[in-house]
C-alpha cells in the first residue's frame, strides 16, 4: 500500500476517485478498464454510490427481460448486471447474453474507451445528495470494504469533501452533466422516480428503444416497488449479508428526506451554500428548491 495514495485508512485516490484499499482493484486494474470490450448493444448503469443503483438496476433487469426472452438468468441482479469496479463478488468479465449491461460508479475520463467511441446508452441516476449522504453513512457501517465512521459528524466533513467512496458528489454530478454533449446519456431523478415510476420507466424504455406493451410495462413497475424489491432475493443482496460482505441489510427505506432526521440546522446552511457554489451554472440541478427539499 506504500504506492497508493491513501486519503483515510480505507480509501485510496487514483485520478480523481477514490477506492477501497481492501478490495482487490489497483491503479494498474483502474486503467485496464479503459480497454473493456463495449459491445454496441451494452447498456451502463452510471451512479455515485446510493443514489439509486439497485433500483435501476431492477427496472432495467425487469425491462430486458420482458423485452428479450431468455435473456434472464437464474442469478441476481448483481450477477446479471455486474459491477464493472468490482472483484470481490462480481465477474464483470464473464460472458453473458446481450444487451449486456454493466453498472459503474468510474468518473467519465475513467470509463472504457468504447463508451463514448460506439456511443453506447449511458442511464445516469441523480439523487438529492442530502439523502445520498446518510444513506452512504449507513451503508458505510455495513460494507465490510469500509470503516465504520467514528461519528456522523465526522462523515459529513469527509462527504463535503470528496472524502468519502468515490469522491466528490458534486465533482461527479457536474463531469456527467457535462458529458452529455459526448455520451448518450438518459438522466433519471430518483425523486421523480418515487413520485411517478411508470412514467419514468416509459421514458427509460423510450432512451432504449425497447416497446413494451402497457401490460409489460405495469409488471415492470410492479416488480420494481420497493416493497417487492425488499422481498426478492434477486434484488435486496440478502446473499451478500449472508456471505458477510455486508453486516446488514443494504435496503433501508426507499424515501426521499431522511437527511432532515440527521443534518443539523448548521450542517444544512453549510451544505445549501457549498450546493450553491458547485452547482450554480449546471440549470438542470441548479435548482435548489426542486433538489434538495
Amino acid at each position: 500500500m506504500d504506492s497508493l495514495d491513501m486519503i483515510t485508512s480505507d480509501l485510496f485516490r487514483y485520478k480523481g476517485m477514490n477506492f477501497p484499499v481492501k478490495e482487490k482493484l489497483r491503479p494498474k486494474d483502474i486503467d485496464a478498464l479503459k480497454d473493456f470490450e463495449i459491445h454496441p448493444t451494452d447498456v451502463f448503469i452510471i451512479t455515485f454510490p446510493k443514489s439509486g443503483t439497485v433500483w435501476m438496476q431492477q427496472i432495467l433487469s425487469q425491462i430486458m427481460e420482458a423485452s428479450h426472452p431468455g435473456w434472464a438468468e437464474d442469478v441476481t441482479n448483481r450477477a446479471q448486471i455486474p459491477y464493472l469496479e468490482g472483484r470481490t463478488v462480481d465477474d464483470p468479465f464473464r460472458d453473458r447474453k446481450e444487451p449486456r449491461v454493466v453498472r459503474t460508479h468510474l468518473f467519465p475520463e475513467l470509463l472504457p474507451h468504447g463508451v463514448k467511441e460506439k456511443q453506447i446508452k449511458v442511464v445516469y441516476v441523480l439523487r438529492n445528495p442530502k439523502d445520498v449522504l446518510v444513506s452512504l453513512y449507513h451503508f458505510a457501517h455495513s460494507w465490510v470494504l469500509m470503516d465504520s465512521p467514528t461519528s456522523f459528524e465526522v462523515f459529513f466533513k469527509q462527504f463535503m469533501d470528496g472524502k468519502q467512496f468515490v469522491g466528490s458528489w458534486f465533482a461527479h454530478v457536474k463531469q456527467y452533466v457535462a458529458a452529455q454533449e459526448q455520451l448518450k446519456i438518459h438522466i433519471v431523478r430518483y425523486e421523480d422516480m418515487l413520485k411517478d415510476l411508470r412514467g419514468e420507466v416509459v421514458k427509460i424504455c423510450a432512451f432504449l428503444g425497447e416497446e413494451l406493451t402497457d401490460e409489460a410495462i405495469d409488471r415492470v413497475v410492479e416488480a420494481s416497488t420497493f416493497k417487492s424489491m425488499k422481498i426478492n432475493p434477486k434484488a435486496n443482496y440478502k446473499d451478500l449479508v449472508e456471505t458477510t460482505v455486508y453486516t446488514t441489510a443494504t435496503m433501508r427505506k426507499g424515501v426521499a428526506g431522511d437527511w432532515k432526521n440527521h443534518l443539523t440546522v448548521s450542517q444544512n446552511e453549510y451544505f445549501e451554500k457549498v450546493f450553491r457554489e458547485e452547482m450554480s451554472e449546471f440549470p438542470l440541478i441548479s435548482d435548489i428548491e426542486s433538489l434538495l427539499q
